[in-house]
């Protein structure tokens, strides 16, 4: 871990306006200034955005989440809702080139600062307006959370084990990857905007996002008429596709395809199954899914991870142990990615974004902003 992140210049003289508070859009904010866009976070005064206290003090000030999800921004305190403070974000916005919004429905509309609104003040402005369940529908004046919104997509029923309840993910991804799709539909608008001089306005949706993570099981249900079931850590098309047990710990084990699976065989000492009418296709293996792991998950027991993962690592067969965080993290292999960094500024580790460009990792190792550190930029 070092702090070797180039300064980013990629989205470098873009300003965004952020009226997001807890994960979904700061996370979509983030992005943007880690990718060098000047990020301006607006909050209530007195309070800010509720993520400050989402989670324990650290180091006795504002919570981990929020100095993690608003690295590099800026604040300004501000009361849209009062004459004064409208005004001063109009102001603002007037110099913005997004603006991404997670407020409560009808929020934005009441106090006219709204998508029609503001890009009909700012012609060129790109508003994102990011809701719970959608802009449309009966559903659509409601608040929500990422629980809800992978419950009610049926997220949720898909995840677990079979005789277990329905479970949501260990981590939001929900929010974050709205957050995602806030990056990604800005500047594709950004990109059009600087051939037709237009903004837009982008609707988006926690529902929206839990929907496109399930594509594959929706499609599966209108198209072949599957109805998903909780699976574990098997897959509904592809066999094997598993987590086994091993004699000091589970792995898993992912032949995406003959070829694959007739190496597993060979390693496992049962090179015929490969020749098998009922293994010797995926389809196959499908339709007898249930012996065939039976089988596998015998042989597996006999020996240890690291035996069973060296052997089929030199094979070519997808596989893995099931590490913890700390192992992940000491692993040689996330190490070399270089995506977690120490700031000496923030004396915290950061994970930066999941890619690079030229080689350089984007991931601001600024700290989040005290509320209303940068009121400054009111006077522009």
């Amino acid at each position: 871990m070092n702090e070797q992140v180039q300064t980013a210049e990629w989205l470098k003289g873009i300003r965004v306006i952020e009226l997001g508070q807890f994960l979904s859009a700061p996370y979509g904010g983030m992005i943007l200034a880690d990718l060098g866009a000047q990020v301006i976070k607006i909050e209530e005064p007195g309070s800010g955005d509720g993520a400050r206290r989402m989670g324990m003090p650290y180091g006795g000030g504002d919570a981990l989440l929020f100095r993690d999800l608003n690295r590099g921004k800026c604040s300004v305190t501000l009361d849209f809702k009062s004459e004064s403070g409208r005004a001063a974000l109009l102001e603002l916005v007037a110099t913005a080139d997004i603006v991404i919004s997670n407020l409560r429905p009808g929020i934005v509309a009441q106090y006219k600062i709204d998508g029609p609104t503001l890009t009909a003040l700012n012609a060129g402005l790109i508003y994102c307006d990011l809701s719970a369940f959608g802009h449309s529908g009966p559903l659509s004046p409601l608040p929500g959370f990422e629980p809800l919104a992978q419950a009610y997509s049926g997220l949720a029923s898909i995840n677990g084990t079979p005789e277990g309840p329905p479970l949501r993910t260990g981590t939001s991804i929900v929010d974050m990857g709205s957050g995602m799709w806030i990056a990604i539909s800005a500047m594709a608008a950004l990109q059009q905007r600087a051939r037709s001089g237009k903004g837009a306005i982008i609707n988006l949706s926690l529902l929206d996002t839990a929907l496109a993570w399930i594509s594959m099981d929706i499609s599966g249900y209108l198209n072949e008429g599957r109805t998903p079931q909780r699976r574990a850590n098997g897959h509904p098309l592809l066999v094997p596709y598993d987590a086994f047990e091993t004699q000091d710990g589970p792995l898993v084990i992912a032949a995406g395809n003959d070829a694959q699976f007739a190496r597993l065989a060979n390693i496992l000492g049962r090179s015929e199954w490969a020749a098998m009418p009922q293994y010797s296709t995926n389809a196959a293996r499908l339709t007898n899914k249930e012996t065939l792991i039976a089988e596998i998950s015998l042989i597996l027991k006999t020996g240890t991870r690291e035996h069973w993962v060296q052997l089929l690592q030199q094979a070519g067969v997808p596989c893995s142990s099931y590490n913890s965080i700390p192992e992940a993290i000491a692993s040689p292999q996330v190490q070399q990615q270089g995506i977690i960094k120490h700031s000496c500024k923030t004396h915290r580790a950061t994970v930066c974004l999941p890619f690079t460009i030229d080689g350089h990792r984007p991931g601001s190792l600024e700290e989040a902003p005290s509320l209303g550190r940068d009121n400054g930029l009111l006077a522009i």
